[in-house]
């Protein structure tokens, strides 16, 4: 049974017949229905656009366990079948992020990413792209190449034309994990585009990121850019972009983003912040 699903994984998935497990994990699944990828897991994964959470982890665990990736799904709307569980939507509950109200009071966000900057220097992570986040020193290829990208999707902010700089590519599969901190970044900054009320740029970059990801990093974290290039993130990430937005304290926001993946959630913030900043 599942008890909650991203609304917009769950529209996609509505006029699906049959799909496919595509990977496998200790505490969740990603499976293919129609052309839509779908994160099956319990309610640790968090909620999410892809994330369908299952109630009742003792069978989930089963499931997992007994679960290879190739094994077939089939059925249609609201009931699909694989791996010998039947994975039922009828009752989910379809999750939208909270986003927030338009027009941003630049103000308010100007105190929210001061706020935000502070609470995160002492809590970064080593790896990673956090340290955009606190603005703290960082060496190495990684920082140097997040660090230049940063500036440079500030900068295509601040004086907006068409294409994105090409200096962003340079993050699509940046780093390790099957979503890299270069990709998590550039998803990061999609879905605060689109929280801010950035729609131009929020399509520029999309449709400049999407071809040219499909063949470059894993596809688990393509999808979660498709997402993004709708609005689309993981529900910490959105509760901070909304405290972020309203000059908040964002020490509960930042626990969240904490927890998000082993960097995937400062990663994203990073790239938040940079639209924030030049927003």
């Amino acid at each position: 049974m599942v008890a909650c699903v991203g609304g917009l994984a769950a529209d996609a998935i509505a006029g699906a017949r049959d799909g496919c497990v595509r990977a496998v994990f200790e505490r969740s699944a990603y499976v293919e229905l129609g052309s839509q990828w779908l994160c099956v897991g319990g309610s640790g994964l968090g909620r999410g656009p892809l994330n369908a959470l299952v109630g009742v982890n003792d069978a989930l665990h089963g499931w997992l366990a007994a679960l290879q990736p190739g094994e077939r799904v089939a059925g249609s709307w609201p009931r699909f079948k694989g791996g010998g569980v039947e994975l039922d939507f009828a009752s989910a509950v379809r999750w939208h992020p909270a986003k927030p109200a338009l027009p941003i009071d630049r103000e308010c966000l100007a105190r929210g990413v001061v706020n935000v900057r502070s609470a995160a220097r002492s809590r970064v992570p080593a790896d990673g792209l956090g340290f955009l986040v606190g603005v703290v020193a960082s060496s190495g290829p990684l920082a140097c190449i997040g660090r230049d990208a940063s500036r440079a999707l500030r900068d295509w902010l601040a004086n907006f034309r068409c294409p994105p700089p090409p200096s962003l590519g340079a993050l699509i599969g940046l780093g390790p994990g099957l979503t890299p901190s270069g990709d998590d970044f550039l998803g990061g900054a999609l879905v605060a585009l689109h929280a801010f009320g950035k729609m131009d740029p929020a399509k520029a970059l999309g449709d400049w990121l999407l071809p040219l990801c499909a063949n470059a990093t894993h596809p688990v974290s393509v999808a979660h850019l498709a997402a993004a290039a709708r609005g689309e993130g993981g529900e910490a990430l959105h509760a901070c972009l909304c405290a972020l937005a309203e000059g908040r304290d964002a020490n509960d926001a930042l626990d969240a983003i904490a927890a998000v993946g082993h960097t995937s959630g400062w990663d994203a913030l990073a790239g938040a912040m940079a639209v924030a900043a030049a927003t």
